[in-house]
């Protein structure tokens, strides 16, 4: 009888050895399909059995016939009794595909917190496989990411927020990601790890945008070094996913700001930009090629704002001209947008400190050229007009100013661009156009509530021009705007409205 005992004994840890894991032969696993109710031998438990096999019925029936509230209903009933029956017989040798089907029962019932638990316990099994380790642990992270989304709508736990570096108004406090967050890290960790051993080939959402979130989560909880090791695995780890990219790379370049290494993040740069490039001239698929565009725009970005404090610092050192070829190189990298803009702006304030206008003229020509969209264009087109002016050319000067009149219709510094246009027509000697500029710029009405001492005097220097070229009627119309305006105070001004009203008895 003993060695019977024995030989039996040496049977059973054989087939351990074999199936590579603590009794996975033995033990069916997360993989195997649930047994028939013939699997059990005792009468109690075919009788619980049966019960959370007819609620699971009753819940595929509600599924096929469209009812899927009523099939939620019955399907969390099912799983519930699968989960008391793993609970009441725990040395079952079917407990792990039971639990795992019994998670997939409750995720499908949208019961996160229960399904979460489910499959942990799969997972987690003393004589889980590999294969049940992966399948489980996925399951879990995808229940806990669904129970903290469930607990922040309920109120009851706080939402994760991606906090950058300008916008943070506290310092860092790093801990733990509290509740589900906790408990999806976690799972989502663990999944990682056994990856290998998963048997589906397509997951969704698939391994690195679990490690993406996953790094999200830390980051948000302030456990800024270890997002950024996560976020470097995740491009290191799947290079060739451009939408996972696209989310991470920004965050990634966050975690060195926030942890004051600016070093860091002009290296972490370059080093991505260069994975980036190859894996775009790789990349086929036209989404991952957009995404794989995008990452390249924002790192150029990323790469211009990180050079404006060294270029700053060579202005604020009293090198104007070194400042501005500096802002130069930064706008000429490929793909730095608005950026390359704010670039060619500064470069241009450089260059005007430098004394250079011809120089500083020559980058805001180029801006308007390369970026008209620009909220900078309009004030380069300003900058270039008073240039003019500068330089005695009032005759391009009103040009300049008569272009940026077209086309910014509604910019702020309208009513000066009017004003000047006339002003820059008067010192060309072009005097009835000048009449007829003075004259819009002084019955705009928003000009005239700006300032009426302006307008009342553009007014009347319409009036002077108008007379001056033999047009009584226009002369007449320009002084009776001017001693129409109201609350005139500047002494010339008022001198020039009664004047104004002299000259209107004559006409």
């Amino acid at each position: 009888m003993t060695s019977r005992i024995q030989v039996a004994a040496m049977v059973l840890l054989a087939a351990a050895c074999v199936t590579g894991g603590r009794g996975a032969r033995r033990f069916p696993q997360a993989d195997h399909k649930i047994p028939a109710e013939s699997a059990f031998r005792e009468d109690a438990q075919r009788a619980d059995y049966r019960e959370a096999r007819s609620y699971e019925a009753r819940g595929q029936q509600a599924l096929s016939s469209g009812n899927a509230d009523e099939a939620r209903k019955e399907l969390a009933e099912a799983a519930k009794r699968y989960a008391d029956f793993d609970d009441r017989y725990a040395a079952t040798e079917y407990r792990i595909p039971i639990a795992y089907h019994a998670a997939e029962l409750f995720l499908y019932a949208q019961r996160f917190h229960e399904a979460a638990q489910q499959a942990d316990r799969a997972a987690t099994d003393e004589h889980a496989s590999p294969r049940t380790k992966a399948m489980g642990s996925y399951l879990a992270a995808q229940a806990w990411l669904g129970a903290a989304n469930q607990d922040v709508k309920a109120g009851t736990l706080e939402p994760f927020k991606i906090v950058y570096q300008d916008q943070r108004k506290t310092p860092l406090a790093p801990r733990t990601p509290p509740g589900a967050w906790g408990r999806f890290v976690g799972s989502a960790d663990r999944y990682l790890e056994s990856a290998a051993a998963d048997p589906l080939e397509r997951r969704s959402p698939p391994p690195s945008r679990l490690a993406l979130i996953a790094a999200e989560v830390e980051y948000a909880f302030d456990n800024v070094q270890d997002a950024q090791r996560r976020l470097a695995v995740v491009i290191d780890r799947w290079p060739a996913e451009g939408d996972v990219l696209e989310d991470a790379v920004p965050i990634y370049l966050q975690t060195f700001l926030a942890l004051g290494d600016r070093a860091g993040h002009d290296a972490a740069i370059r080093k991505t930009r260069a994975v980036v490039e190859a894996e775009a001239a790789r990349a086929t698929d036209p989404k991952q090629r957009e995404s794989f565009a995008k990452v390249k725009q924002l790192l150029a970005r990323a790469q211009v704002s990180a050079g404006f404090g060294p270029a700053q610092k060579l202005l604020e050192e009293g090198k104007p001209a070194e400042a501005a070829e500096a802002f130069e190189q930064l706008a000429a990298i490929p793909g730095a947008g608005a950026e390359a803009a704010t670039a060619l702006h500064n470069a241009a304030l450089a260059w005007d400190r430098a004394n250079e206008p011809a120089k500083a003229a020559g980058i805001r020509e180029r801006l308007l050229k390369e970026f008209p969209e620009s909220k900078l264009a309009a004030d380069s087109a300003l900058q270039l007009a008073s240039a003019a002016s500068k330089r005695g050319d009032h005759a391009e000067a009103a040009r300049r100013y008569g272009e940026f009149l077209k086309r910014w219709k509604a910019d702020p510094n309208r009513c000066v661009a009017l004003q000047n246009v006339a002003a820059e027509l008067d010192l060309a000697k072009r005097p009835a156009e000048a009449a007829e500029a003075y004259l819009a710029f002084g019955t705009e009405h928003t000009c005239v509530k700006a300032d009426p001492n302006f307008s009342a005097r553009a007014n009347y220097r319409a009036g002077v021009l108008f007379t001056g070229e033999g047009k009584k009627a226009k002369a007449k119309e320009a002084f009776q705007a001017a001693a129409s305006v109201k609350g005139v105070t500047d002494a010339v001004a008022k001198s020039q409205v009664e004047d104004a009203k002299n000259r209107l008895k004559g006409l």
